[in-house]
């Protein structure tokens, strides 16, 4: 091989490295946005609404009956081309209505950008969007101005980022109705059948669609940790083929059972050991695969059902990051793939511990770039730690019995 192509092929898998990294990345920051704005159970009624006082009832007769699962209610509606005035300037502009009861957060995925959210017992303020702001006050930090709404004053408290022009207000009305309902459970696993039974069993609706966001964000911030535990597994394999082949030797398959250890314990903090499935996800006998068919099903019923349903900016961004969560991750763990197989190629040119100082680099590269485009996550140890970690113990796997050779003529 030419100096040229050695040269290409380095080059090639360092962009290879940093791609995997920055698409790795923004898997996880969709991941983690689903899991920070979804953790209710929505209800999405059809043709009936439901009152904030038959909501009020039907948490008191819970309490009664079912105490240790009493959820966290809000409800909301979204009205289009609703008009907002400053009255000031003369100027009015159409957006979309939200009316809030309860937490303003579990209603609408929003990143608040000035001031503060609107409280559930806020009834004079209001929040709306960067656009709405810009067009009303020709600004978009007008915080503490008024607009007035159906010759009703309301003060802005939180401006938000939003792809479409939006205005939220609580609600002060017991007998007002809504069409959406959000409920957060402890007990995120039995969510759907709670959420179900809330419904059913205090005759709230007798036509509606639930949507179990929270159960799903779970999935998902499991999910998007694949290449994390496609790494680990591939370091322990690769010391465990060592082991293998020195069996005859037992100084050094004593030390590299040492080595797997310590791997496997630095996997587990890597990780923060989250391993978790849901029960409803475990079949009676792995062999029942009309198991699987049936999860299936269930979760393409789901989509379709929200597909029918009117389009909100949370339905349809909770489908659209979800789906970025998963095809990002698995196109960054087919680059991670493609690293890991040819890491011996890589570190037959280099140091591992230099290699490594090299990937800490690029990672800070990667995330760097995904901050300035506007996705902030929480790297975690996983991102962090794995790469460098993965690059010396195969390097340690690798060249592990010359260490020791030369240790023990000392």
């Amino acid at each position: 091989m030419t100096i040229i192509k050695k040269v290409k092929k380095r080059l090639f898998f360092i962009l290879l490295s940093l791609a995997a990294l920055i698409i790795w990345g923004s898997g996880i920051y969709y991941g983690q946005y689903i899991n920070e704005h979804y953790q209710s159970v929505s209800i999405r009624m059809k043709e009936e609404k439901v009152s904030e006082q038959a909501l009020r009832t039907a948490l008191k007769y819970e309490e009664i009956k079912n105490p240790e699962n009493i959820p966290h209610i809000s409800a909301w509606n979204h009205l289009e081309e609703q008009i907002i005035e400053n009255k000031v300037l003369a100027v009015s502009y159409k957006a979309r209505l939200i009316e809030v009861y309860g937490d303003i957060k579990q209603v609408y995925p929003m990143k608040l950008t000035k001031g503060n959210l609107l409280t559930p017992d806020d009834y004079e303020g209001c929040m709306i969007d960067q656009g709405a702001a810009y067009k009303l006050f020709g600004s978009i930090d007008p915080v503490g101005n008024v607009i007035t709404y159906k010759n009703k004053q309301y003060y802005i408290r939180g401006i938000i980022k939003s792809p479409e022009p939006v205005f939220f207000i609580q609600i002060n009305d017991i007998r007002h109705t809504y069409a959406n309902i959000e409920l957060v459970y402890v007990d995120k696993e039995n969510g759907q059948e709670l959420a179900d039974a809330f419904v059913t069993q205090n005759n709230l609706a007798s036509s509606y669609t639930i949507l179990e966001g929270c159960f799903y964000a779970g999935i998902l911030a499991r999910f998007y940790k694949i290449p994390v535990w496609f790494l680990g597994l591939y370091m322990m394999y690769q010391i465990l083929r060592v082991i293998w082949k020195r069996r005859t030797l037992p100084l050094q398959v004593f030390v590299l059972l040492l080595g797997l250890i310590s791997v496997w314990m630095g996997v587990k903090w890597l990780l923060e050991f989250q391993l978790y499935i849901p029960e409803r996800l475990i079949p009676t006998k792995w062999s029942d695969f009309s198991f699987w068919v049936e999860r299936y099903k269930e979760f393409q019923n789901q989509i379709k059902q929200m597909a029918y349903l009117t389009p909100t900016i949370k339905d349809s961004t909770f489908i659209n990051y979800s789906k970025k969560c998963i095809y990002y991750t698995l196109i960054s763990l087919g680059g991670i793939w493609v690293f890991a197989t040819h890491i011996r190629f890589i570190l037959s040119k280099s140091s591992g511990f230099s290699l490594s100082i090299f990937s800490v680099i690029l990672e800070c590269g990667a995330i760097f770039i995904l901050y300035t485009t506007g996705k902030m996550f929480s790297p975690g140890n996983g991102y962090f730690y794995m790469i460098p970690i993965f690059i010396i113990t195969v390097d340690f796997a690798n060249k592990g019995k010359d260490y020791i050779k030369n240790y023990t003529k000392l």
